[in-house]
């Protein structure tokens, strides 16, 4: 008789968690040739195992290095893992007879019952020239969302002049760092997501359209995008997003036409001095382009808006 491989049913393993831990699927497989020519003798283990690395019939009943368990269109989950590690041992009882070991590993995407999707807040700030101090209440002296075209038609109105002699005030304006990260199948960025984006770069460096993550809207900036890889075909895809309580907008004063000054047209009472102040500045936004980071596809898959919202598992 020539080589038979036997798949070990009854000594399989699996251990799979949340996403993005990896998943272990390990399969036993006994390896052995009756044929009278080799008994009493011994096959090297490395043969064995570049019989099972070509593939040839029977040693095809293994899956080689590299290889996945599962077609794709069969089982999207079992296809996840992919052979790392094969490991080749004589039997300790019968001669030219081996226990072939596959250990096949992923993180898996879509397979468990809530997605892994992990966000961080980070407190941040910025300094900012304020020439005047911007009113809220009751009427805003930012531009709506934050949106004003260059060049500006109107000064910033309804706020307290906050400069001497158009020298202004450095303020301090709060913004938050906020990170989503969840993992992605690269060779079927799909798998487990649904209203996947066709091009994600395509919106970096725009402000939310509409209320966003609790946020309103203008005030978020989606700031940079990253893949980490954390497997041979599994990255985890990093978006940063940046809050701006002043909308990512600065004041820009205004200067006299004839001699290039700051333009000095009013006057503040400070300690009891009269000093002369500019009250003519406008609006400068950086970063004017929006988009819709609240609708499914835009820049987020479905899964993952749905997480920010609501996040798994709910509290009973």
């Amino acid at each position: 008789m020539a080589w038979q491989v036997f798949r070990q049913h009854n000594q399989q393993s699996l251990s799979i968690g949340m996403e993005p831990n990896v998943a272990v699927h390990t399969t036993r497989f006994l390896v052995a040739n009756d044929d009278p020519a080799h008994i009493g003798t011994s096959e090297d283990s490395w043969n064995v195992f570049n019989s099972i690395k070509a593939q040839t019939a029977p040693f095809d009943e293994i899956e080689a290095l590299g290889t996945r368990l599962a077609l794709g269109t069969i089982d999207g989950g079992l296809a996840q893992f992919i052979v790392e590690d094969i490991r080749v041992e004589t039997h300790p009882d019968r001669a030219n007879t081996y226990i072939v070991t596959s250990t096949a590993r992923g993180p898996i995407v879509g397979v468990a019952p809530f997605r892994g999707v992990k966000t961080s807040l980070q407190s941040s700030e910025r300094k900012v020239s304020q020439y005047i101090k911007p009113a809220l209440t009751p009427t805003s002296s930012f531009p709506p969302n934050g949106t004003i075209a260059w060049p500006p038609t109107t000064l910033i109105s309804n706020g307290t002049v906050t400069n001497i002699m158009g020298t202004p005030f450095i303020r301090t304006v709060r913004q938050e760092l906020f990170r989503v990260e969840f993992i992605v199948n690269d060779t079927n960025s799909g798998l487990g997501y649904t209203n996947v984006p066709a091009n994600i770069t395509e919106d970096l460096l725009k402000r939310n359209s509409a209320q966003f993550a609790g946020y309103a809207a203008g005030t978020v900036l989606f700031q940079s995008y990253e893949r980490r890889y954390v497997s041979d075909s599994v990255s985890m895809d990093v978006y940063t997003f940046l809050y701006d309580e002043w909308y990512h907008l600065e004041q820009v004063p205004m200067r006299n036409p004839v001699d290039g000054s700051i333009w000095a047209d009013t006057t503040i009472s400070v300690g009891g001095s009269t000093m002369k102040a500019t009250a003519r500045a406008v609006w400068y936004q950086a970063y004017p382009d929006t988009a819709a980071f609240h609708t499914a596809g835009v820049i987020l898959p479905t899964e993952v808006l749905d997480i920010l919202s609501n996040p798994k598992p709910a509290w009973p």
